[in-house]
């Protein structure tokens, strides 16, 4: 069952749209039909309308986050900001992980942050038996010493 509803639009608006959807071969109505089952099936109008308000800022977000990992594998750690605080680096890229819409490069992200985690822990651990050792050897020359 079909139900014909009155929508008020920007004759400017409608001419522009029916004209788009002539030229990819559909009725204006189509689209409009398949928008209203995404916004069902999600269950919030205003949801929908907020992910359609963002969808437009991925781009760029996508950017701020290449750039983080392009300093982090680099080497840059800590940055500079307005206020002249430093920032970490990996704090930001975790950040920004969450928001990032690109699977591929959350996957980067993560292999980064992971990367980077277990070579400091392999690090710390190098250090900590390389101490341990030296206190092993000194307590070993204090005893020798009684």
């Amino acid at each position: 069952m079909k139900k014909q509803i009155g929508v008020w639009v920007d004759g400017q608006v409608w001419h522009a749209f029916k004209d788009l959807c002539r030229r990819d071969g559909l009725r204006p109505a189509e689209p409009l039909e398949k928008f209203i089952r995404f916004v069902l099936l999600d269950g919030s109008a205003l949801a929908v309308m907020n992910w359609l308000d963002n969808a437009g800022r991925t781009e760029g977000l996508e950017a701020y986050a290449r750039v983080l990992l392009n300093w982090y594998k680099s080497g840059i750690y800590w940055i500079n900001t307005k206020d002249e605080e430093e920032v970490a680096v990996d704090w930001m890229l975790l950040s920004v992980l969450k928001d990032v819409p690109d699977p591929e490069l959350r996957r980067m992200i993560e292999d980064a942050l992971t990367e980077k985690a277990s070579e400091k822990e392999t690090e710390q651990s190098e250090k900590q038996k390389k101490a341990e050792e030296e206190i092993t050897k000194k307590i070993k020359e204090l005893r020798d010493l009684f």
